[in-house]
């Protein structure tokens, strides 16, 4: 009987997500505060003071998650990645199938699973993006509006911060870069095996593309959407499945 589908490091994406969105609760907290103070009220120190707390809560925790607890889920994956290419156990979390593919332990199996993922990673990236163009156009369009309309600067730079934040604008671009160059590493694996061929540089090529989309990872540290990921993973399974019928078609026919 075939072993089923295990995956222990999801485990560690899911804490960091948690981690991740906690963040932001309490950076949303810091904004609404931030407005509530531009009014003057009876015992505004306090809320100054909360103020203060939640920012440095943020500060610390997302530090924290980007060093640490994010690093580690990603550290894990890498080992599981070549523990799956190359039939090698080298991490204690627990692993089966979590690629979709029959290859022998091979540098070519490594490339193939690393093309898998970043395919379902681009796959998800591609939802993101069309929620995240239609926030920033929203936050754009008020801030522009308010920007034409407002007289009080106190509320317009609370606006400005929150806008241009981390959190907003510069993730957004920061997300646009990741999809960019999640496109280019696909093309570099399709053409590698479906142009290119069998041959005698195909291993130094995986081995530049997979290093490509890691080292990627590892600089962007953008957290895929795991609901995203749910929702369409037959559609994005059976798409994957095609290709690889279409990759052994082709190489048979390379053989032959």
């Amino acid at each position: 009987m075939d072993e089923e589908r295990k995956d222990e490091i999801q485990d560690l994406y899911d804490r960091a997500n948690k981690i991740s969105n906690f963040g932001n609760i309490l950076f949303l907290l810091t904004i609404i505060i931030s407005f509530i103070l531009l009014f003057d009220f009876k015992h505004k120190d306090v809320f100054i003071t909360l103020s203060i707390a939640l920012t440095l809560g943020y500060i610390v925790l997302s530090n924290i998650n980007d060093i640490y607890f994010s690093n580690l889920a990603e550290m894990e994956r890498r080992k599981s990645l070549l523990k799956e290419s190359f039939n090698i156990n080298i991490t204690l979390k627990e692993t089966n199938k979590y690629y979709n593919n029959d290859e022998i332990p091979s540098i070519k199996k490594l490339g193939l699973n690393c093309y898998e993922s970043a395919f379902f990673t681009k796959k998800v990236v591609d939802k993101m993006m069309f929620a995240n163009i239609i926030k920033i156009t929203i936050f754009i369009l008020i801030y522009i509006i308010l920007m034409i309309q407002l007289e009080y600067l106190e509320l317009l730079l609370v606006i400005t911060q929150t806008l241009f934040s981390a959190e907003i604008l510069f993730y957004f671009i920061k997300l646009c870069y990741y999809k960019f160059q999640l496109d280019k590493i696909c093309k570099e694996f399709q053409d590698i095996f479906f142009i290119r061929g069998i041959s005698s540089n195909m291993e130094v090529l995986l081995l530049d593309a997979t290093m490509d989309y890691e080292c990627l990872k590892s600089y962007c540290k953008i957290e895929t959407s795991s609901k995203i990921f749910n929702k369409y993973n037959k559609v994005w399974s059976d798409e994957w499945n095609k290709l690889l019928k279409k990759l052994k078609k082709q190489e048979e026919e390379w053989q032959n």
